[in-house]
């Protein structure tokens, strides 16, 4: 199979507030995988953790305190009656995203309904196809289940990680927002990408995070499955380092590293990386920096540290070949905490380096 061969994406948070002015934007410079941008400076309700609450039971969204957090108090069997319900009932749509929650999805699902012949092309099956022509994928993305049950709390701070029922609300929330995500953009585009964003995978593993490995595999395959159901590609992005042996454990087509600054933990897993481009798997190359760096960095120069990390792999025993055809380039993390200037430039380089990548590929 053919990948996605240099095509650009981004990771999803902008730190702009006007959002049809960004999406058209995006759609513009990303013809081949143009993203929905997250907007949390807009409204706090848009940062990751809290614009996938909506409709779980328990969640209470305090716009005064800008706090999200579980409460299990006499209302919550009911509404934990109900979700399961839905779930079991694949009632995707109760788990809506709203306007309110998301504007750059509501803005880019109307922008795309108005170009009816991205639709057009076929689409492949899961893990498999013929990538990268002109409008022909769409990306969004959901914060990953792991990361959420990590990050919120319930009422007395403690991660929902270590509260059975919690955990669950937030696996198969996380999950099943994942699906509406999938269902919704295949609405305007045949051939979808969904990104779980993992942050807290950097954690895993230190003496600050007490859940089994199985638990979390179990949790990023929930999501998976769900996105699959919907005849989507997931991904997963992860901004640090981690143990990439137990992510490429998962189902996941696309594989989204921080290639600038946290590469280095990459090479140490040869046999899974290989394992996962055979079976189709596509590595998608944070490679623009989205810190103060790329006020001093050249698409030229990100060129030459592209072919040095993919020199390291290769050295590894990994195809060469393989790796530049299934590539996706993406700046290094989301720019939602960046200056719109930084994120303007992180743009223009990441769209300069995806043209000299593509350019090389097809001579």
């Amino acid at each position: 199979m053919a990948g996605f061969g240099g095509a650009a994406t981004v990771v999803g948070s902008f730190p702009h507030t006007d959002a049809p002015r960004l999406v058209d934007s995006l759609i513009a410079r990303l013809p081949d995988v143009p993203a929905w941008p997250q907007l949390p400076v807009r409204d706090w309700r848009e940062s990751m953790y809290v614009q996938y609450s909506e409709g779980l039971p328990g969640a209470v969204i305090d716009d005064q305190t800008q706090r999200i957090f579980f409460r299990m108090d006499e209302r919550f069997e009911q509404e934990l009656e109900r979700f399961y319900q839905a779930i079991v009932e694949e009632d995707v749509e109760r788990f809506a995203i709203s306007g309110d929650y998301a504007q750059g999805l509501q803005v880019f699902l109307e922008r795309m309904e108005r170009r009816p012949e991205v639709r057009k092309s076929e689409s492949p099956k899961v893990g498999g196809g013929e990538y990268g022509r002109p409008g022909q994928w769409v990306k969004g993305q959901v914060t990953g289940p792991f990361s959420f049950a990590m990050t919120v709390t319930d009422e007395g701070k403690r991660s929902l990680a270590y509260t059975p029922e919690l955990r669950e609300v937030a696996v198969q929330g996380m999950a099943i927002k994942a699906r509406w995500v999938a269902r919704r953009l295949r609405q305007v585009n045949d051939n979808v990408l969904v990104v779980l964003d993992e942050p807290y995978l950097c954690s895993f593993g230190s003496a600050f995070v007490n859940v089994p490995r199985e638990d979390v595999i179990a949790a990023i395959e929930t999501a998976c499955a769900a996105i699959h159901a919907e005849g989507a590609l997931a991904g997963l992005h992860c901004c640090g380092n981690t143990d990439w042996s137990l992510v490429l454990a998962t189902g996941i087509d696309v594989l989204n590293v921080d290639a600038f600054q946290f590469f280095h933990g990459l090479p140490l897993y040869p046999a899974e990386l290989t394992s996962f481009l055979e079976r189709g798997g596509t590595l998608a190359w944070g490679i623009v920096p989205t810190s103060a760096a790329i006020e001093k960095t050249t698409a030229p120069e990100l060129l030459a540290l592209l072919d040095e990390r993919i020199g390291q792999l290769a050295d590894k025993g990994l195809d060469r070949a393989r790796l530049n055809a299934q590539m996706l380039l993406t700046p290094s993390c989301g720019l939602g905490t960046q200056t719109v200037a930084v994120a303007e430039r992180v743009l223009d380089t990441l769209v300069e380096l995806s043209a000299l990548v593509r350019a090389r590929i097809l001579t």
